[in-house]
């Protein structure tokens, strides 16, 4: 397995050359890309995809850091704003656009999210961008979110099953599963695992007063529990079995880091986490 940082929340403070001299700075050769990570975009839509980027300047400033891209993430909100203002066929154009952008940059994997757009009407647009994907050598993945028809398990294999191609999987984000009330593993791995193609790592729990960490949004159907980011040591479930798991069966893709946490704590846990996860990975 390859470990690699996510560059969206570098994308606050730094400028593309800046977090990728970051993530070097941790004895690293991969970082995701997202498009906040770029310049360019006029509208929320723009700024959400890849056509209005400059995507050669991109390749340039990884080839200077001597550096891979490991992921290129499609904008959160991309998918259902590119559904509204365009219908299925823009939102299909803009992953054709990202599947162009990771050709062009290296990276073997687009990530994407539903973001609360239909299920039917995700399936209908990834249909066709998987057919270009496969032309391009390059898999699209569908990451899970603990708010919307991604977050619960079947609901994912429903997707996937769906679409029925070797080009889309699934993005493994155990976190995000732990906070929309599932069993990260073993139970959602035994689901997901004949696509995962990319995984995210970062340590959650339920927050609370007493604990240390940052608190996030609520809890997947609740009023009053609200989620917990900590270090990955930290997290409420089990991160080295998971990790052990996925040597066992195989997976040699990324291991992705994306803390959830602010800018000025971002450092303190890359600390903690880089090493935690060389170590375990026998990096």
């Amino acid at each position: 397995m390859k470990l690699a940082i996510n560059g969206q929340m570098l994308a606050r403070q730094h400028s593309l050359p800046e977090a990728l001299a970051f993530v070097k700075g941790y004895d690293l050769n991969d970082m995701e890309i997202w498009p906040q990570n770029l310049e360019g975009g006029e509208t929320p839509e723009e700024r959400e995809r890849y056509e209005t980027k400059d995507i050669d300047a991109a390749k340039r400033a990884y080839s200077e850091a001597g550096m891979n891209c490991a992921c290129v993430t499609l904008g959160f909100n991309a998918m259902r704003i590119c559904t509204a203002s365009g219908g299925v066929a823009n939102a299909t154009q803009a992953l054709v656009g990202a599947v162009d952008a990771a050709a062009a940059l290296g990276a073997p994997v687009v990530n994407c999210y539903l973001a609360h757009m239909p299920g039917n009407l995700f399936v209908d647009a990834m249909k066709p961008a998987a057919v270009h994907a496969g032309t391009q050598d390059v898999v699209i993945v569908l990451e899970n979110e603990a708010h919307d028809g991604s977050g619960l398990a079947v609901d994912v294999r429903d997707i996937l099953e769906a679409v029925d191609s070797p080009n889309f999987k699934t993005q493994y984000d155990p976190c995000n599963y732990y906070h929309a009330g599932e069993e990260p593993y073993p139970y959602v791995y035994d689901v997901v695992k004949p696509w995962i193609g990319y995984v995210h790592v970062k340590g959650g729990i339920h927050w609370a007063e007493d604990k240390d960490g940052f608190r996030g949004g609520l809890m997947r159907n609740s009023r009053d529990a609200w989620i917990g980011y900590v270090p990955l040591p930290d997290a409420a479930f089990n991160v080295e079995r998971i990790l052990r798991r996925l040597q066992e069966d195989g997976y040699n893709g990324y291991v992705t880091m994306e803390p959830h946490v602010p800018s000025e704590a971002l450092k303190e846990y890359f600390d903690i986490e880089v090493p935690y996860l060389k170590s375990h990975l026998g990096l």
